[in-house]
């Protein structure tokens, strides 16, 4: 994997790849949303954010884009679909325009932008969701390829938690949210350099316990040395990061919250408050769906699915996959 800017048709999560946070929301089957996609984080965030609905809360945006792979996808590199709050004030450093329809909120813009209130922002946000669960859902039946050896390894803190990996490629890890949520063993992530790691974490309401290692290193900020690995919680309906975490993660069905550091790609249905965001897209290749078999499953909403019953849409998507 390399970090130059990379062809549309190799951006992991489509438009989304471009962007640090994306809220997608939830809807029932009739659109009515049932999570709003909306983000509220006061954090500076160096990247790009995008809001189904609406971007709550001033902050600092795109101050430090880094290699920026999928850039050129993005229209804007702010987007509030449903325009601002009254009074917020936003500081775009970079990224390009604001997509804000209305009149309330305030951009100070240092990049040269300016803001655009009509037209389209560039996101088809139903699709868009649509595609990512699909994702997530097809994601978590991969097969794992690694090997959790647990605790008290050679060459490793003995207290650290160990996912080995040897593939070059792709190495696939399934753990469950007890797992994720140890606060006293981190998860030393052991794959070759270069490969693209997917950490399938099951449970309804994950919450990390302690940071997480890649190679016996916890990276923070702007180091791209995370940017192959990909945490996906396809059962997750909250999901809580107060603890600093360097990996990219797929949540479409989760509200997200939590007061510790994050670099990469944050995609979920809605998302809280945050420590500070670092962009770090994700560029590793995952697996896709061969034959197309998610094409024809709707998201939750259209199955009459909600909340506990996302579970039900995993399995019925695991049933399908298996004919």
């Amino acid at each position: 994997m390399t970090l130059s800017a990379r062809a549309d048709s190799l951006a992991p999560f489509g438009i989304a790849s471009a962007y640090n946070l994306v809220a997608l929301g939830t809807v029932d089957s009739h659109g009515n949303t049932l999570i709003a996609g909306t983000i509220s984080t006061s954090a500076d965030v160096t990247g790009r954010m995008a809001a189904a609905d609406k971007i709550l809360v001033g902050t600092t945006v795109g101050s430090n884009l880094n290699s920026d792979p999928y850039g050129a996808l993005a229209t804007f590199g702010f987007v509030s679909t449903n325009g601002l709050a009254a009074g917020t004030q936003f500081n775009m450093n970079g990224g390009g325009n604001a997509y804000a329809p209305g009149t309330n909120g305030n951009f100070n813009f240092n990049d040269g932008g300016h803001r655009v209130t009509t037209g389209g922002s560039g996101i088809d946000f139903d699709t868009l969701r649509a595609t990512l669960d699909a994702q997530s859902l097809y994601l978590a039946t991969q097969a794992t390829t690694g090997t959790a050896l647990g605790l008290n390894q050679p060459g490793h803190n003995p207290s650290w938690y160990v996912l080995k990996g040897t593939s070059t490629t792709l190495n696939v890890f399934n753990i469950d949210s007890s797992v994720f949520g140890d606060g006293n063993h981190p998860i030393d992530i052991d794959a070759p350099v270069g490969s693209t790691i997917l950490v399938n974490v099951t449970g309804a309401n994950p919450s990390l316990g302690s940071a997480i290692y890649y190679n016996g290193v916890q990276h923070s900020g702007d180091d791209a040395a995370d940017v192959g690995i990909l945490f996906n919680f396809s059962t997750g309906t909250t999901l809580t990061l107060n603890q600093g975490f360097s990996a990219s993660v797929l949540a479409p069905f989760a509200i997200l919250n939590g007061t510790g550091q994050i670099d990469g790609n944050f995609i979920a249905a809605q998302i809280g408050s945050t420590g500070e965001v670092h962009n770090e897209e994700f560029i590793g290749s995952l697996p896709t769906d061969p034959g197309g078999k998610l094409s024809a499953v709707p998201e939750p909403s259209s199955l009459l699915l909600m909340g506990t019953g996302i579970l039900s849409l995993a399995a019925a998507v695991r049933r399908k996959l298996s004919n």
